[in-house]
């Protein structure tokens, strides 16, 4: 492991140091190339546009801190304005505008995505730290808040295809992306974060912010600056996993532990703090739509949640596919399951991806899925009763079907209330799964907003080796 961390670590710095770097907002780049240090006002205002782009904020950071040559701990962005001077400011701007690279990358979704999540963070710490810490900069708060997934960004950005290689692993293991990160590199995002701001030397109570883990008993009250930005990053680091990477139906279980968990740390007080998390989406949002930002804050949880996704199982302990012997590859059949239901529901962009097997006579009943609330829609995707519904007419007739409206005339009056209620998604895919003429399940996808078609490319190909390797195993 630790050669691993090593060669992870070495590639990563080789590569950001021999590359530009991705533009981040490059529309508030564009805005602040604009400002003109007479302007009334125009070191407030270019402070606050810096600070909404982790990219610039940490260039800057690095410069203003070269620049003066150890004898000034720069971790203000009103310090390094001071330092470089607005052309240089501008400058720096400027070229990273010119950085193009990023849209035309396969991953420039989700470094979106990742830019969108360092804002909420940044924004809900220098609120806490207004509200709660107004002996502290808030400005520094929302810098350290702003870096706490500098790793995560710079690993998608710099060590793509092995970003990549963990998604398949965590496929077929069943793992979040966070675990599966950390086996393939040998080392975690936050430590990456840790050891890219010691190579960048960044000021110690940024790079201690970062380094920020935390125990297992609350901690105290912060006595100094370094400790409260570090548990307040580490409050909204755990807040913006909780609202960008944890499933939707464990947000608030796991939003409010880390209330009660930093309550004497950093004085909270739960319905106040709920507040606070609600102002900075707003906050955030607006920011996002004033820009024209590629990425809304629903996409940006959307995709992220998908990157972070298990298959979740609720098979009983006697159920046969976790019986069953392992087949020549060495997966058990519970293990081909979940790497197929992965698969689709990566391949197809599905919010939520379901398989459904037989139950009784004519009932029908998911065991297993990844996606939307798919713990709780799991438990809960029913088909049964006298009413007939689309789901159980496509068992009996053994067939495929794509549904793009389900409000469509056609479709509409065997859409089951049941449905509507739980599940609600607009277009749904429905892959039956047949052998020699024998209904052994179906594989459910949908999408939340209405999707016009599906691919046919997919459906064709991989699509029928994926039902082939679910129906080897049920």
């Amino acid at each position: 492991m630790e050669s691993s961390d090593e060669s992870a670590i070495a590639k990563l710095i080789k590569r950001m140091d021999s590359e530009p770097g991705f533009a981040g907002l490059g529309a508030s780049v564009q805005v602040i190339s604009s400002l003109d240090d007479d302007d009334d006002g125009g070191p407030r205002n270019l402070t606050s546009l810096i600070l909404r782009d982790a990219a610039l904020t940490s260039r800057l950071l690095r410069l203003a801190n070269g620049s003066s040559r150890g004898t000034r701990n720069v971790s203000t962005i009103d310090q390094a304005i001071a330092i470089l001077g607005f052309n240089t400011v501008r400058s720096v701007a400027l070229s990273l505008a010119l950085l193009d690279s990023l849209s035309n990358k396969p991953q420039s979704s989700q470094l979106h995505a990742e830019i969108v999540a360092a804002y909420f963070c940044g924004t809900l710490a220098a609120s806490i730290t207004r509200h709660n810490g107004s002996r502290y900069n808030s400005q520094e708060a929302q810098v350290c808040g702003l870096m706490q997934n500098l790793g995560r960004m710079m690993a998608t950005y710099h060590l793509y295809e092995d970003i990549e290689r963990s998604h398949t692993f965590a496929a077929e293991k069943n793992l979040t992306e966070e675990a599966a990160v950390a086996q393939v590199l040998g080392i975690r995002f936050d430590d990456i974060g840790t050891r890219i701001a010691e190579h960048w030397n960044l000021p110690d109570v940024l790079q201690q912010s970062l380094a920020a883990k935390a125990g297992k008993v609350p901690p105290r009250a912060a006595s100094n600056a370094v400790g409260w930005h570090q548990m307040c990053a580490l409050f909204s680091r755990c807040v913006t996993d909780a609202m960008f990477r944890s499933p939707e139906s464990a947000e608030k279980i796991e939003i409010n532990q880390s209330i009660a968990f930093f309550r004497q740390a950093l004085q909270l007080k739960e319905d106040e703090t709920h507040e606070w998390i609600e102002k900075a989406l707003e906050e955030t949002g607006t920011l996002l739509a004033e820009l024209a930002f590629p990425c809304d804050i629903e996409q940006a949880r959307s995709r992220l949640r998908k990157a972070s996704e298990r298959v979740m199982d609720v098979l009983s302990s006697n159920d046969s596919l976790l019986k069953g012997d392992a087949k020549g590859d060495g997966k058990k059949p519970v293990e081909v399951v979940q790497q197929v239901i992965r698969q689709v529901h990566d391949a197809f962009g599905f919010d939520l991806t379901l398989l459904c097997l037989p139950n009784g006579a004519s009932g029908l009943v998911a065991i297993a899925g990844v996606g939307r609330n798919a713990n709780q829609t799991v438990a809960r995707f029913r088909c049964q009763g006298a009413q007939p519904d689309i789901f159980r007419l496509l068992m009996a007739k053994k067939v495929d079907l794509y549904v793009a409206d389900i409000d469509a005339p056609s479709y509409a009056k065997y859409i089951p209330d049941w449905y509507r209620e739980q599940v609600g998604a607009s277009s749904f895919l429905i892959m039956s799964l047949v052998r020699d003429g024998q209904y052994l399940g179906m594989l459910y996808g949908d999408y939340s907003d209405a999707h016009s078609a599906v691919s046919e490319e997919l459906m064709r190909g991989q699509a029928q080796t994926w039902r082939m390797q679910l129906m080897n195993v049920l």
